[in-house]
């Protein structure tokens, strides 16, 4: 099933009625043009290429248009925060958020070591076992399987993990945080294992600190490189801009310069992949003191000792996570991710409150971005490809033995994971996404058609499960991808199609693939 080149001009997106349809390449050229967006300007949008040096700040919405119809029913508070902290809708979490109610299922989810995970654990390490040797071990297995199967296991526990507001965070920061898989190889699987899983729910300074001392972040942004008397500055600079203080956040070139002094002799041990203190390379202020944001770091003796000298960095990464731009910083980029491309400054002014009363617990700053009233005062966010893939599985309610074959397919949307050259992270901007529709379209008709019981299975049973007629699938349909909160519009042109032609399987999965592509579902 392919979508038609040429849309039928007689086809009208979002109309409040349906004719029936008998033309399907009529109806499937509608299906790729339902998922799309009025796009400001075509030069805003991504290409199948990963882009290459950053020329937007991440976060802004770009001014695009946001669904005028679909999203506008969106009434439930319970089901906006599972849309929210979730990699999308499923009847089991529908049923487990309205069963706890808003603030107990979000506390649910904040609390991730108190969920039972085991099916997930137990498929993970049995398909994805190089993820959990030592460097040693890892370095001496093939290193594109290794790569592999950290992909696989990113789509895999998005899409299938009960801790699913810890992998929209673990998300995040993998972004917050972005290490090229390309440049620094399966260090990089050390990293997503050793440091953003475990603290993606924990506080800030821990993580920063973690990720400051990543073998993988070390050689990302060359820090294993500076030296005495030259240093590199890649990591001094983006630890400020990008990590913690923000572009506008108070440092200047010279802060840049004096922390990159002070960093000196931070680097890795290659053989064992673990972080190490240079003392040679270390720059002790033979030059003189070394003064950064404002603090003075006096020239230390030819005697001191290695922990002295490395506790000068450790000072300075401290003095970062509690400056109050670091509060502002880290909460206008949760408050974006979680609630509003652009959120009110009031709620972006309490979670840097509360960062700074708690030392930057991530927890209590999502409970203060996430409450019912804010959320039901947002507008809706675009899915990124990754997000949308992971929705999609979950929507269709896939059955996955190799994630493989379809996170390639869904790769070719344009974010595999990992793979984003620049240290600013995959954006999240509609603008960004929104020139990659008809490839979000052949992904919807690929996963659709899915039998393989080796692979990736859709199974068609629980869609029938109201009647196998049109009116029953499409119940099944609203509810189960929707939450029952389906524009009027688009149930009547799915119903349309489902009745149009002879009723049968196919029918049922192009009518799948029109729901997971029509452009309500990319909306969450």
């Amino acid at each position: 099933m392919m979508p038609s080149d040429t849309a039928d001009p007689a086809i009208t997106v979002g109309a409040t009625s349906a004719e029936p349809v008998s033309n399907r390449r009529s109806f499937l050229a509608m299906g790729a043009a339902a998922a799309g967006l009025a796009v400001a300007s075509a030069a805003n949008a991504q290409t199948v290429q990963i882009p290459g040096p950053r020329t937007r700040k991440p976060g802004a919405a770009g001014g695009q248009n946001l669904p005028s119809d679909g999203t506008v029913n969106w009434n439930d508070p319970v089901l906006r925060l599972v849309r929210r902290i979730t990699s999308g809708l499923t009847t089991a979490e529908i049923a487990s958020a309205r069963q706890m109610g808003f603030s107990a299922y979000l506390n649910y989810q904040l609390n991730p070591s108190a969920i039972d995970d085991t099916a997930v654990e137990t498929f993970a390490a049995a398909k994805f076992p190089l993820l959990a040797l030592p460097y040693a071990s890892m370095v001496a297995a093939d290193a594109g399987e290794v790569s592999n199967q950290l992909m696989d296991n990113s789509l895999y526990r998005a899409t299938f993990s009960k801790r699913q507001l810890q992998e929209r965070m673990i998300d995040f920061w993998t972004d917050h945080f972005t290490i090229s898989l390309n440049k620094v190889g399966i260090r990089k699987v050390i990293d997503d294992r050793d440091v953003i899983r475990p603290f993606a729910l924990g506080k800030f300074p821990d993580l920063l600190r973690a990720t400051s001392k990543s073998p993988a972040m070390l050689v990302y942004l060359d820090q294993n490189l500076s030296r005495y008397p030259t240093p590199n500055q890649n990591y001094a600079r983006e630890v400020m801009e990008l990590h913690t203080l923000g572009v506008n956040g108070g440092y200047t070139q010279t802060d840049v310069a004096e922390l990159s002094r002070i960093l000196t002799g931070w680097t890795v041990n290659g053989t064992t992949n673990v972080f190490s203190f240079s003392r040679g390379n270390h720059d002790r202020g033979q030059n003189g003191p070394k003064v950064f944001l404002g603090r003075t770091f006096p020239p230390m003796p030819s005697t001191a000792t290695v922990a002295e000298m490395q506790k000068e960095g450790e000072d300075a990464i401290d003095m970062l996570v509690a400056h109050p731009s670091t509060a502002n910083y880290i909460s206008l980029k949760m408050a974006r991710w979680l609630l509003a491309y652009e959120p009110p400054q009031a709620v972006v002014d309490a979670t840097a409150a509360v960062y700074l009363s708690t030392g930057g617990d991530i927890p209590s700053m999502i409970r203060t971005i996430l409450t019912p009233t804010n959320l039901m005062a947002s507008v809706a966010k675009y899915r990124r490809p990754f997000h949308y893939a992971a929705a999609s599985l979950r929507a269709l309610g896939a059955n996955v033995t190799n994630i493989r074959s379809i996170r390639g397919t869904a790769d070719t949307m344009g974010m595999p994971m990992f793979q984003w050259e620049q240290p600013n992270g995959y954006p999240d901007r509609i603008d960004w996404w929104s020139g990659l529709v008809l490839l979000r379209w052949r992904f919807a008709s690929t996963l659709s058609t899915q039998t393989s019981a080796t692979n990736t299975n859709v199974d068609l049973t629980p869609f029938k499960a109201q009647g196998n007629t049109a009116e029953g699938v499409m119940k099944v349909i609203t509810s189960q991808i929707f939450g029952g909160e389906l524009a009027p519009s688009l149930s009547a042109q799915l119903l349309a199609y489902l009745k149009a032609g002879t009723f049968n399987d196919t029918r049922i999965r192009e009518s799948l693939a029109l729901a997971i592509s029509a452009q309500q579902f990319q909306w969450y």
